[in-house]
């Protein structure tokens, strides 16, 4: 199991300073989407050099055009970049292509899909490294608490989708986020996963470097035999 801590949020320097005090904590950062936004690859080729040997998810979510922003997010220092699963396959192979050429990775994001199994198969197939999913133990989107909720009789539980994911992984690691902490991690580690993806739980905490470093003690702890 890879930890690797994700940032969706803050100011430039901010994340410059975390990354500089905790990166070495981790196995893998991950520059989201909201950074890569607001600050473009540059950041990504600032991390990458205060830091060479860092391994950078880039938090891309491509859907279309795989192949420029592929290279460009490789050549800039990334060994993960991510794509949407609801992007067309040819964009999904061409991007699988690419990170070969530089030795690096594609993680395909299911967010977003209900029924993620038959999908899941599918990008599993088109060569992809990782496959992630959230964790389900918080929403995305916070809902108005002042409104009335229709509540369907059945209701998903934590780490349902991500058991369907897993299920449906032949060649692709199992990366799953959102919502993990000590409080959980067994649960999560008994899926098995190739990456957790963990943010808040860390950069939260009182002590990030002890945080991360007990996280793994955990996910040790909790690995399924033979692991």
């Amino acid at each position: 199991m890879q930890l690797q801590l994700t940032f969706d949020h803050g100011k430039r320097f901010e994340l410059i300073d975390a990354i500089d005090r905790y990166g070495d904590s981790v196995d893998i950062v991950e520059i989201g989407y909201p950074e890569l936004v607001t600050f473009g690859l540059d950041l990504v080729s600032e991390v990458h050099e205060r830091h060479p040997d860092l391994k950078l998810c880039v938090d891309a979510k491509v859907f279309h055009g795989g192949t420029g922003i592929t290279r460009r997010c490789f050549q800039a220092g990334a060994h993960i970049v991510t794509v949407l699963a609801a992007a067309p396959d040819p964009v999904i192979s061409q991007m699988v292509r690419h990170a070969h050429d530089y030795g690096g990775k594609i993680m395909c994001d299911m967010d977003g899909y209900k029924r993620p199994g038959g999908r899941t198969a599918e990008v599993d197939g088109l060569g992809v490294d990782y496959v992630s999913i959230a964790s389900g133990y918080l929403m995305e989107h916070e809902y108005d608490l002042h409104k009335p909720q229709r509540r369907s009789l059945f209701q998903l539980q934590p780490l349902d989708l991500a058991g369907a994911v897993k299920r449906n992984l032949i060649h692709a690691g199992l990366a799953i986020g959102t919502g993990i902490n000590e409080s959980n991690i067994r649960e999560v580690m008994e899926l098995d996963p190739a990456i957790v993806m963990v943010g808040r739980g860390i950069l939260a905490a009182d002590d990030p470097v002890a945080a991360a470093c007990r996280l793994k003690e955990l996910a040790g702890e909790a690995s399924p035999p033979g692991r």
